[in-house]
């Protein structure tokens, strides 16, 4: 794999990583074969650089052009008023957040969990519940914030699970308390730590996993509910014992953290990153499908999963064959497979097991 300008770009050379515009729009997959049709897109995208692989393969047939398609699902919403005043509401609440957490930290504020907490039932609100919520996070992608922002999602994400999970309201609130405030530790890290722009070297892990203790002793004296200061702590510990930082096994979990765990996870890998971009949903949720239950609390977990796959019903999806289409109809046995319409044509993904869903677009 290299870093090639895109002036130099050829017929038959591979791209090795999904390629986004500025304003994180799919331009084309990871794996696509270019041809010169391809090459001009790129460049009309006013883009500088791309990553390509080392091997250049033969260039595939052109076909005939398609008029233009309709905005996605995807697209409408982007340029709808309500996304952009929830974006902007979302990104102002994420720099309160900040400050809040930095006085906690230097003990200048006084930790209330309700005043902390009341701008998630607004974005709650404003977002329309929790039919759609998940419209407006599978949206935003923006990286300029892989703390803050992404502690206002999972507090977003765990208020919406324990609804779909029909937990009583105490506990609802415990749940968003705890994904609001499950990276508190973070404010104690170093800054060039949480901004630094490739993977993180087994020492800077090591430090970064370091956040949970450093948060869970912020917290802990604190005068807040006992299940919110173990989502600070447990929320990387998972039920095969794997996690960190005490390796508990199932029961040992508080129950309130393993809603925490599951939003965090989603939505940290479904997130543009510093240093990677964003996971397709889908690859996660088939992650989840394969190993939810020896990793997560198996109610959390399939609550989850049979909720959050119902988004995507109507959204534009991009195939790892180039083709587009849109969800009509999700698999109950295999949920990360749904059926995709492209143009005339019905794919079900569950029987054809080669083709697979690699963006939302």
């Amino acid at each position: 794999m290299k870093l090639i300008s895109v002036n130099k770009l050829e017929p038959g050379m591979v791209v090795s990583e999904n390629i986004y515009t500025i304003d994180d729009r799919l331009v084309l997959p990871k794996g696509t074969v270019l041809d010169s049709k391809g090459i001009e897109r790129i460049k009309s995208h006013s883009l500088y650089n791309i990553f390509i692989e080392d091997e250049v393969k033969p260039v595939p047939k052109s076909v005939p052009i398609k008029p233009k398609a309709e905005l996605s699902y995807s697209e409408k919403l982007k340029n709808s008023e309500g996304f952009i005043r929830f974006k902007q509401h979302l990104e102002e609440n994420a720099e309160k957040l900040e400050e809040s957490f930095r006085m906690i930290a230097n003990d200048t504020m006084p930790l209330d969990v309700d005043k902390l907490t009341e701008p998630v039932y607004h974005l709650f609100v404003e977002a329309g519940g929790t039919a759609g919520v998940f419209d407006m996070l599978h949206n935003l992608r923006d990286n300029s914030d892989a703390v803050y922002m992404h502690s206002l999602n999972v507090s977003l994400i765990c208020n919406t699970l324990a609804t779909w999970m029909r937990l009583p309201k105490e506990k609802i609130h415990l749940a968003t308390a705890g994904g609001l405030l499950h990276d508190i530790g973070k404010v104690l890290l170093p800054p060039e730590l949480l901004t630094k722009t490739t993977p993180l070297t087994p020492f800077e892990q090591k430090t970064m996993n370091e956040h949970v203790v450093k948060g869970y002793e912020l917290v802990k004296d604190k005068d807040i509910d006992v299940h919110i200061k173990n989502c600070v702590l447990m929320h990387h510990e998972l039920r095969d014992g794997s996690g960190f930082p005490f390796h508990l096994k199932n029961e040992q979990i508080d129950e309130i953290a393993s809603i925490v765990t599951v939003a965090n996870v989603y939505d940290e890998m479904t997130s543009q990153r510093l240093y990677r971009s964003q996971i397709c949903p889908f690859e996660v949720i088939e992650q989840f499908e394969e190993e939810g239950i020896d990793k997560y609390d198996p109610n959390t977990i399939m609550t989850f999963l049979s909720n959050i796959v119902n988004t995507f019903i109507a959204n534009r999806v991009m195939l790892n064959n180039g083709k587009t289409g849109d969800i009509i109809f999700v698999n109950p046995n295999h949920l990360a497979r749904p059926v995709v319409k492209c143009g005339d044509t019905y794919v079900d993904l569950a029987t054809n097991k080669q083709l697979s869903i690699v963006a939302v677009i």
